[in-house]
């Protein structure tokens, strides 16, 4: 017997839910995680009741979490479709490449995922450990991957400055990737003429620089 159809009542919910998530995150993207209420993203998202966001997700913290577990669900599908493609023994510029490559694609899935990218640089950035206790168990797995293969393709690094520079590379990532628009107006002039694949293999050079570079610092 097959499942029976949604009701137009639990559509029209799922609709609502949506439209004020990605509202939120277009709002926290613009404006910070700090500077946009909850009421203010309801009468952003044309919802007649003031306590919207309140029904759907109780305050803040339920809407970053709601929103963390989106953008997390489609960066696994475009992890997913890239490891694919990837050889059985990447090198270490191939395994960077597409590392990064599922938030490069993001934003060309998502109509949101240009926002989403922002609000991640920002949440980032904003060094909330309220934030930082839901991000961090999200991507905790994906990070110990990417550390556990690093530390087979740079095995002259000692552990604590190899996981210090994978997390210098994931702050860089996200804040590079994010305001890329920013390239048009830099104090060198316009270098927003690159596409998106060259922009990616010059952020792969960039990292992989910043990898392997001898260590000098006295990590006791």
């Amino acid at each position: 017997m097959s499942e029976p159809a949604p009701s137009k009542s639990e559509n029209l919910k799922g609709d609502t839910r949506q439209r004020l998530l990605t509202t939120a995150l277009h709002l926290y993207a613009k404006e910070g995680l700090h500077a946009v209420s909850l009421r203010s993203i309801s009468a952003a998202a044309g919802s007649k009741n003031s306590a919207a966001m309140h029904y759907h997700f109780k305050n803040r913290v339920g809407v970053i979490e709601a929103l963390v577990a989106m953008i997390a669900q489609e960066l696994r599908v475009i992890a997913q479709k890239v490891q694919h493609q990837a050889p059985p023994k990447p090198t270490l510029r191939e395994s960077f490449r597409n590392t990064l490559r599922p938030l490069t694609e993001l934003p060309l899935n998502q109509k949101w995922g240009g926002d989403a990218i922002r609000f991640m640089s920002r949440a980032i950035a904003e060094s909330d450990p309220e934030i930082a206790a839901i991000l961090n168990p999200v991507y905790q797995t994906f990070w110990e991957r990417v550390d556990n293969n690093l530390a087979k393709l740079v095995p002259e690094l000692p552990d604590e400055v190899r996981k210090l520079r994978l997390m210098f590379m994931s702050v860089n990532a996200f804040h590079g990737v994010a305001e890329v628009a920013s390239l048009a107006h830099t104090p060198l002039g316009d270098l927003s003429h690159f596409d998106n694949n060259q922009l990616l293999d010059h952020l792969v050079d960039y990292l992989i620089g910043g990898m392997k570079a001898p260590s000098h610092a006295n990590t006791r």
